[in-house]
């Protein structure tokens, strides 16, 4: 018997797999969330505006990140390769002038949304793409974006 598992990872919510005539497997509940682009967005990052109900992170190597994202404080983002961080004006006016400059493509502010389209925090990067997961007791996983394209290089 063969029993195509691949549609799970296409589902927008998974509680458990229920196969007719076996017992659920107990794969606990996660669902899908997006980022999407958005002006207003962009428009806080370029003013160099810190949202007050918001906690910090980025993600990438040196003193210029790939992304930043805020999370709002009623969630909480899973350890990983995102770095916390008390962000200033000067350090966010600073990163978005170097990430304009040095990045092949310019970094621009999306919207991160949870699975029902409700926005939970914000996303700046060259970056458009990433994995949102909504788990359990507020918990969101966010994949950190892969290195960008630097300008001047073939």
């Amino acid at each position: 018997m063969c029993v195509c598992l691949s549609l799970i990872v296409m589902a927008t919510y998974v509680s458990a797999l229920e196969i007719p005539g076996f017992k659920p497997l107990g794969i606990p509940g996660f669902k899908y969330g997006k980022i999407k682009r958005d002006g207003e967005i962009n428009r806080i990052f370029q003013t160099y505006t810190i949202m007050q109900d918001y906690r910090y992170y980025t993600s990438g190597r040196g003193n210029i990140p790939y992304a930043i994202i805020g999370i709002q404080n009623k969630y909480k983002l899973r350890p990983g390769l995102w770095q916390e961080v008390s962000l200033t004006t000067p350090m966010l006016r600073g990163w978005v002038s170097q990430m304009d400059n040095i990045y092949g493509y310019p970094p621009y502010g999306s919207a991160i949304l949870d699975h029902e389209g409700k926005q939970i925090g914000i996303w700046y990067s060259s970056k458009q793409w990433t994995t949102v997961i909504i788990e359990d007791n507020n918990e969101v996983a966010i994949l950190a974006p892969e290195p960008p394209g630097f300008r001047g290089g073939k």
